[in-house]
């Protein structure tokens, strides 16, 4: 890290550099005339592009002559944001960023890149060094905040400043802890301003996962929920434009890839992002009409298995070809049991479920119903002889009246859920050490 006056330094050289550029607003300046001089490239053509959020696009091509390629325009915006010079073939050539100045001369030469009328982008490389030095870059945070190099820079490299709590004797410990995920979750993207919409034209890369399924505690659907409408009152103001529309949309849909897949405890997630966002979008950029129309159909599939829905009468049958059905078992709670007999996992948890039932079935007043869902028999006939007390089925003898796999969205084995008298769906997919805290809340409610 560098010593005090080293920062200072550097922060006196880059106030010289920025405060020239204007507060954050995207430009409607007409036209550009970029000059890109090289003495490597054998290109005839090469590109000028652009990106807006993940999605990149090409602003102009230019031709090569003996001063150079000329990417020119008299009348065409180019909004503030990073741009790059790319050959045919997609090799980048050079990344810069344009806010103040859009007519200047880029040099390649053996001593490195020149900018030529661009004081912006010589601080940009001047970062770059930086950066690869691992130099504090607390500088370009505070050196002119709002400019665009600045905004970026600290939502991209500058963490937020956890401040410390003291966590002092047990009880303070716990108090400390719950401060800690407050402020995590009230601050977590203080350094990110996504109402600067001028963001989406730059690489940033907001890590998601890195805070709802790491850093956010506890890891309950109803704390996801909090956050995500956290993060759009962050991206849209009372009356949002367009562009804030756009933002909240790139990361919805980030939001959507992330828990589409995720554990079934947060299928509730999945649901109130399509209920609340996804089905209110008349037209998107980064959503079209057939993506909506598949995150609604999953979001209905998912909505049928939650807790409080009523489960259709299941049958499966045994090994003696006998069917059982859910609507015959005289039990206060069904356990339904998916499982696999090639499944590492299914062989593990199994027993598990078994020991429990053995002991306390009649204290919780339920029932077990096994399906193995594959059609392996002589493997399922192998293990499941330990397994004699409970309704053992499997989809090797016959095919079950309709296929659980799909109807209960089952990606992995084993799956459980629990059904009471009424067939309500009244538990699901929990961890298996939650047996216990699972029946003793039924007997309580």
């Amino acid at each position: 890290m560098k010593n005090i006056t080293s920062i200072l330094c550097a922060f006196m050289l880059l106030c010289a550099s920025f405060f020239a550029f204007s507060a954050f607003s995207q430009t409607t300046e007409k036209g550009y005339n970029i000059v890109y001089k090289t003495q490597n490239s054998n290109d005839k053509y090469l590109y000028l592009t652009g990106i807006y959020g993940n999605v990149p696009y090409v602003v102009d091509s230019a031709k090569y002559s003996k001063k150079g390629y000329l990417f020119s325009h008299s009348k065409q915006i180019l909004p503030d944001g990073f741009y790059y010079i790319k050959t045919k073939n997609g090799a980048t050539l050079l990344e810069f960023f344009v806010e103040q100045n859009r007519k200047f001369t880029v040099e390649e030469t053996e001593e490195g890149t020149k900018f030529h009328n661009s004081e912006e982008n010589v601080v940009y490389q001047q970062f770059k060094n930086d950066f690869w030095a691992e130099n504090d870059l607390r500088v370009y945070q505070y050196t002119s905040p709002e400019t665009l190099l600045s905004k970026y820079i600290t939502a991209q490299f500058i963490p937020v400043h956890v401040p410390s709590f003291n966590w002092g004797s047990h009880e303070g410990r716990e108090g400390a802890a719950q401060q800690y995920y407050k402020f995590l979750i009230e601050h977590y993207y203080d350094n990110v301003d996504f109402k600067d919409t001028r963001l989406m034209y730059t690489p940033l890369d907001i890590d998601l996962k890195e805070f709802f399924m790491e850093s956010l505690y506890p890891q309950t659907a109803s704390n996801v929920i909090k956050s995500v409408d956290n993060l759009f009152k962050r991206i849209l103001d009372e009356n949002p434009t367009p562009e804030q529309i756009d933002v909240r949309d790139f990361y919805l849909k980030k939001l959507i890839h992330l828990y589409i897949n995720a554990e079934p405890k947060f299928d509730e997630v999945f649901i109130y992002l399509v209920d609340n966002y996804v089905s209110k979008i008349t037209q998107s950029t980064f959503i079209s009409t057939s993506e909506t129309d598949v995150f609604k159909r999953v979001a209905d599939r998912k909505r049928k298995t939650l807790v409080g829905e009523l489960a259709p009468v299941f049958e499966s049958y045994t090994i003696e070809n006998v069917k059982i059905s859910t609507a015959e078992i005289k039990a206060e709670y069904v356990v339904l049991w998916f499982w696999d007999p090639d499944c590492e996992h299914c062989t593990e948890y199994t027993p598990i479920l078994y020991d429990f039932y053995s002991k306390y079935r009649d204290l919780y007043h339920f029932e077990v119903l096994a399906c193995s869902v594959t059609e392996d028999y002589d493997r399922w006939i192998k293990l499941s002889k330990e397994y004699y007390l409970w309704l053992n089925t499997s989809y090797a003898v016959k095919a079950p009246n309709y296929d659980a796999t799909d109807y209960f969205n089952i990606y992995d084995t084993p799956a459980i859920f629990i059904l009471d008298k009424k067939h309500r769906i009244v538990a699901r997919q929990f961890p298996l050490d939650e047996l216990f805290e699972v029946f003793e809340t039924l007997q309580n409610n």
